[in-house]
């Protein structure tokens, strides 16, 4: 959802301002390793296991079965679809709101041209609040690392310190920006 308010006063000032409110990107869960041996580690859609296959699972370290399983309690796709794969760009990531501002002001001079002078203030709700206008990106689409030997067998492996699915992306994104400008306008 967007929308754009603008008004004109009498004084020459025109203020704008745009506002979206919108679904975070989608994004695919995949496995961090080519457990299909189709060459690709970048590919493999990610097999979402119940409680009980977690722990039937063969993990590289000790404590990576119970990290994992703590990860997908947390995610709400995850959570919601134990027990089938992922599907393609099947994940959302949360809603994200922006709000961007204007301020127009004309100053008329002697011969009728005028010099405008602009304010465009981006993500105005970020210049209030830190926690404002911040874009949550995943943290890490390749959640369970996998490898396999010879005999076909595969061993897992899941980072340990990845405890929540989303992080605040610190691109300019999710910063305010301000920028003035100054134009001449001949009548």
């Amino acid at each position: 959802m967007f929308g754009v308010i603008s008004k004109a006063f009498k004084t020459g000032t025109t203020i704008s301002t745009f506002f979206e409110y919108a679904q975070g990107g989608r994004f695919n869960y995949i496995y961090g390793g080519d457990i299909n041996r189709d060459g690709s580690s970048i590919n493999d859609l990610l097999y979402i296991p119940t409680a009980a296959e977690v722990n039937q699972m063969n993990f590289a370290e000790a404590g990576d079965a119970a990290a994992f399983e703590a990860f997908i309690q947390q995610d709400d796709y995850l959570s919601e679809n134990r027990g089938s794969y992922a599907e393609r760009y099947g994940a959302l990531a949360p809603w994200r709101g922006r709000w961007d501002l204007k301020v127009l002001q004309d100053i008329k001079i002697a011969n009728k041209n005028t010099i405008q002078l602009s304010l465009d203030v981006l993500n105005v709700g970020n210049l209030i609040s830190s926690e404002w206008g911040v874009v949550e990106i995943p943290t890490n689409q390749q959640v369970l690392g996998v490898t396999i030997d010879d005999n076909n067998n595969p061993t897992y492996s899941f980072d340990e310190n990845l405890m929540e699915t989303f992080s605040s992306d610190t691109s300019l994104l999710s910063r305010w920006q301000a920028q003035f400008g100054v134009r001449y306008i001949f009548n």
